[in-house]
């Protein structure tokens, strides 16, 4: 008689870690305020934008109730081209779903994104985006934290061998707009500049830059409206675009810090490289901050024309 090797070596259990940061059951009607935070930051970003050029990309936002929605032709970028908000404020409908789906299509628009949170309703919002081609293309962890204020001494120092003005945190002004934008686009590959430049100096945002040496090596934003701060339009992606956490953390603290000093009463960002156990660099600095969890937002769309 035989027995398969695997049976008799002894049984490990799979190994667990414990989250490196806070995780809380948020209500419906704060992942509702968690979401609303960003759509008003997108709102106003598009107000921002010059006529000509949303003409000249095709850009738009359009609205059919509290519903949101960006469509942009010319540039297949995810936050261009996706419905921002479907079934937060109110149950979606089947043929809310489809009647989006035409006008991206009429709009020339091959890739429509759909954002979904546990709290979307109906709980089948995501059958009907299965059933009609798209498929699960990954998410982003939302992640969010009140007013309590940070310690007085830096959450993130440098390193004491690196002179004290290596990096230097600036919140960007119209004289340095161009830098700023220029090194968006850069790390993006996007024609945005012109967008961007307008956003400097308009009430409710801050845009900062983080620099060494002189240049330039990261950038985050932050749009607060009615005591709800959304922080974005970072780069590079840690995890994604660049392999350190660091300077993004950095950015991070000073956001929170202004935030605060500003009103804020709630921060929302989000982690772009989300881990299964929920741990790294990422979910450590934004613990350090004071962010809690509160749950994986699902992007749908459908596959690239190249996929099998």
């Amino acid at each position: 008689m035989s027995t398969a090797l695997s049976e008799l070596e002894p049984v490990t259990p799979p190994a667990t870690h414990l989250p490196e940061i806070a995780i809380e059951e948020v209500s419906r009607e704060t992942s509702r305020a968690i979401e609303r935070a960003e759509v008003a930051a997108w709102l106003d970003l598009y107000k921002a934008a010059p006529a000509d050029f949303a003409a000249r990309q095709g850009l738009s936002i359009a609205s059919e109730g509290d519903l949101i929605w960006t469509t942009c032709r010319t540039i297949p970028f995810i936050h261009f081209n996706c419905v921002k908000n479907i079934g937060v404020d109110g149950p979606a409908t089947e043929d809310q779903v489809d009647v989006l789906l035409a006008r991206y299509r009429d709009a020339g628009v091959v890739r429509p994104w759909f954002y979904t949170n546990p709290h979307a309703e109906p709980t089948r919002l995501r059958c009907w985006l299965e059933a009609r081609g798209l498929q699960h293309q990954g998410g982003w962890e939302r992640i969010y934290r009140d007013a309590t204020p940070l310690p007085d001494e830096p959450l993130f120092p440098g390193d004491p061998l690196i002179p004290v003005d290596d990096l230097v945190i600036e919140e960007v002004t119209p004289r340095t707009a161009s830098e700023w934008a220029s090194f968006i686009d850069a790390n993006y590959r996007l024609p945005t500049t012109p967008w961007l430049t307008a956003l400097v100096g308009r009430k409710g945002w801050r845009h900062y830059m983080l620099k060494r040496r002189g240049a330039v090596v990261a950038v985050r934003s932050l749009f607060i409206s009615e005591g709800a701060a959304w922080s974005g339009i970072d780069a590079p992606v840690p995890g994604i675009m660049a392999p350190s956490f660091d300077l993004d953390a950095m950015l991070g603290e000073r956001l929170v810090r202004d935030g605060i000093a500003a009103g804020a009463k709630l921060f929302v960002a989000d982690i772009e490289a989300p881990r299964p156990d929920r741990d790294g660099p990422a979910y450590r600095n934004y613990d350090r901050l004071g962010f809690k969890l509160a749950y994986l937002r699902n992007h749908y769309s459908y596959l690239p024309a190249h996929s099998s």
